[in-house]
């Protein structure tokens, strides 16, 4: 269930990079960045006086609250789908819509760059896509009842809605990210992250926990739901256009041109290095696909209300937030990344634990069975807990090996490729599953899918363990000049 609580992290693609080709951040932002995960202090920084300050921070907290609430309904949308028979294939073509924001680094230097300098950098892209998004919501609001309440879902119309929504999502926090940096004094741009943060954690909570709290006492449809929040996406829009001003960009802030951009993602991925690190991000999550995606799905099908599902991962939710702070003395050492590797047999080991805990999922009527119930919380918590210390772990580490002189790009890049190696997986299981299911008289063999992909993804997690520690381990011991783009 662990993964149902995660909400896409958003890394600092939209940092404004000057025309010398460094970071408008420079090195400074650089440190801010290692001693976020180190926990050092830097004395010259201190602590940052908020006075005139907490409006602009209220103002982040809503704009970033509004991005998470999308996400939370794309994430309530499965659970829907599978009450309605959809094939896993269906739900793997479905998985498709949430990629756009493990992709916004392709568009990335097009927002920063491009702008209206009467409407001001940030909002020419920020208010727009709002805008859009709100209009998206009301009219995917009018159409749900012939794309998803009717005998067979609209599959194809839905994944392209919902991907349109993630589209003008990432776009957003593009804006709203380069915004931030801006928008607060340099003293108090560490806050943006804990807006970034909390706020779409809580917007994820509103749009996944909130609804299905609100259906589960009939006091809200999802049409009604999404139109609502339809409206508050363009009613906040409007206010925030005509009643916020965006300070004019410096002459030595200008964004560098597009195509420089462009071709130093290029030039970092040419590295041998990123090479390697290329393959680890996009094969050492794939072992853990079958929990991330297709488990809730399962839990589901054999009579686990998604009510009770959501509720548990609510409770999860701490865990995203606080882990990282707790688990930041270890990762401040040269060796980041050893977090990762030490946690990664234990979220291995849970994958047939969970498995066997949705093969023993009991139907509930009426009396809650509490003894499988803490059972399958704690096996949750142990999930959050290991996923959260490799992230944690893996951003220190892209913290460490970043080129400042790339400032936010080598960041980001690193960040992209993340997301991308933990997006494939799901979609692949869930086409996977339906291929390897037959439970008809004609079979040779009668199989479900579930069962055969769980211990094909138990037996990726312990050969990519076995194999691919080793190279991932020996990355560290690589000098910082062999990351840097010569």
């Amino acid at each position: 269930l662990s993964s149902w609580a995660m909400v896409s992290d958003s890394s600092d693609s939209s940092a404004p990079r000057n025309r010398t080709g460094r970071s408008a951040k420079g090195e400074k932002g650089r440190d801010q960045e290692l001693d976020q995960f180190t926990g050092e202090d830097k004395p010259e920084d201190g602590c940052g006086d908020l006075t005139g300050e907490y409006g602009n921070i209220a103002l982040l907290m809503v704009l970033y609250t509004l991005q998470g609430i999308p996400m939370g309904l794309s994430a309530v949308m499965p659970l829907i789908l599978k009450e309605r028979n959809v094939s896993f294939s269906d739900l793997g073509t479905f998985s498709l819509n949430s990629y756009p924001f493990s992709l916004k680094l392709l568009w990335a230097p097009i927002v920063d760059a491009s702008y209206i300098v009467t409407v001001g950098r940030r909002k020419t892209w920020m208010v727009p896509s709002q805008l859009l998004i709100g209009v998206v919501m009301i009219v995917l609001s009018m159409s749900l009842e012939n794309l998803l309440y009717v005998d067979q879902p609209q599959i194809l119309p839905l994944t392209a809605l919902f991907f349109l929504l993630y589209f003008l999502c990432a776009t957003q926090d593009i804006a709203v990210d380069g915004w931030a940096l801006t928008m607060l004094r340099k003293e108090n741009v560490g806050y943006a992250a804990t807006c970034n943060s909390v706020g779409q954690t809580l917007g994820y909570a509103m749009g996944f926990t909130g609804f299905m709290a609100l259906e589960h006492f009939k006091l809200a449809t999802l049409p009604a739901f999404m139109f609502f929040w339809g409206v508050v996406f363009i009613v906040v829009t409007l206010l925030l256009a005509v009643g916020k001003t965006e300070k004019p960009v410096p002459p030595e802030d200008e964004p560098e041109d597009i195509p420089t951009a462009y071709r130093q993602m290029i030039a970092m991925l040419q590295l041998r290095p990123v090479r390697t690190m290329v393959i680890v991000l996009f094969t050492w999550k794939a072992g853990f696909a079958i929990v991330d995606s297709a488990a809730p799905l399962k839990f589901q099908e054999y009579g686990m209300p998604k009510e009770h599902m959501a509720y548990m991962t609510s409770l999860l939710m701490p865990v995203y937030i606080l882990l990282p702070v707790v688990v930041a003395r270890w990762t401040s050492s040269s060796e980041p990344f050893d977090l990762a590797l030490k946690a990664y047999p234990f979220r291995a080991a849970l994958v047939p634990l969970t498995v066997a805990l949705a093969y023993c999922t009991p139907i509930v009527n009426g009396s809650v069975p509490w003894g499988f119930y803490t059972v399958l919380m704690l096996a949750s918590l142990m999930g959050a807990v290991a996923s959260q210390c490799m992230f944690v772990s893996q951003m220190a580490f892209f913290a460490r090996v970043s080129d400042p002189a790339m400032g936010g790009t080598y960041m980001t890049l690193l960040n992209t490729i993340s997301n991308l190696g933990g997006m494939w997986p799901p979609t692949v299981v869930f086409k996977a599953m339906d291929y390897t299911t037959c439970k008809t008289e004609d079979c040779a063999v009668q199989a479900d899918g579930f069962y055969v992909m769980a211990a094909l993804c138990t037996t990726w997690a312990l050969v990519w363990y076995l194999v691919g520690t080793g190279p991932a381990h020996r990355l560290q011991h690589l000098k910082l000049s062999e990351w840097r783009v010569r």
